[in-house]
C-alpha cells in the first residue's frame, strides 16, 4: 500500500515560480518607471485618447506627448530658428516638459486624484513585499520538511 510518505520528496512550494512571479512584476514595474509601459486606456471628456501639449518660445514651438510619455509631434514656427541652437534647444526642452506637466495634470483629472499611485512606492512596497514573502515560504518550507522527517520517523517506527 502506497502512502504519502512514501514519496521520495514531496514540494510544498516551487521557489523557482515564486521568483519567475516576482520578477515579471517587477519587470513590468520597471517598465512602467521607464515610460515603457502600455498606455493606460484614459480618455478625456470627449473620448479622445489623453494628450499632453506645451509651448516655448511664446507659443512658437509646440511639443505635443501622447500615453506613456511618448513624444508625437513638434510644431515648429520658422521664427522659432532665429533663435541660437542652445537656446533653441532649450526651448524644445521647455515645450516638451511642458507637454509631460499637462500630460501628467490631465491624467490625474481623468483618472481621479485618489486612484493615480507613484510607481515609485509600488517599487519600494514590491520589494518589502517579496523580502516577507520569501522569507516566509523558506519558514514554511522547513517546517514542513522537518514535519516529513518527523512523520517518516514515526511511519518506520510503528
Amino acid at each position: 500500500m502506497s502512502r504519502p510518505l512514501d514519496d521520495d520528496e514531496i514540494e510544498l512550494t516551487d521557489q523557482n515560480e515564486f521568483d519567475l512571479g516576482f520578477a515579471a512584476a517587477r519587470k513590468q514595474l520597471d517598465d512602467l518607471l521607464a515610460g515603457d509601459a502600455p498606455a493606460a486606456g484614459l480618455a478625456d471628456d470627449a473620448g479622445e485618447d489623453l494628450r499632453g501639449v506645451g509651448q516655448a518660445a511664446d507659443g512658437r514651438i509646440v511639443a505635443t506627448v501622447g500615453a506613456g510619455g511618448r513624444l508625437e509631434s513638434i510644431e515648429l514656427d520658422p521664427r522659432a530658428l532665429r533663435a541660437g541652437p542652445d537656446q533653441l534647444g532649450q526651448q524644445f526642452a521647455e515645450s516638451i516638459n511642458a507637454a509631460l506637466e499637462d500630460l501628467r495634470s490631465r491624467t490625474t483629472q481623468a483618472a481621479g486624484e485618489d486612484q493615480v499611485v507613484d510607481p515609485h512606492v509600488i517599487a519600494a512596497d514590491l520589494d518589502q513585499v517579496q523580502n516577507v514573502l520569501t522569507e516566509h515560504v523558506a519558514s514554511l518550507t522547513e517546517r514542513y520538511d522537518d514535519a516529513i522527517v518527523q512523520l517518516r520517523r514515526q511511519a518506520e517506527e510503528g
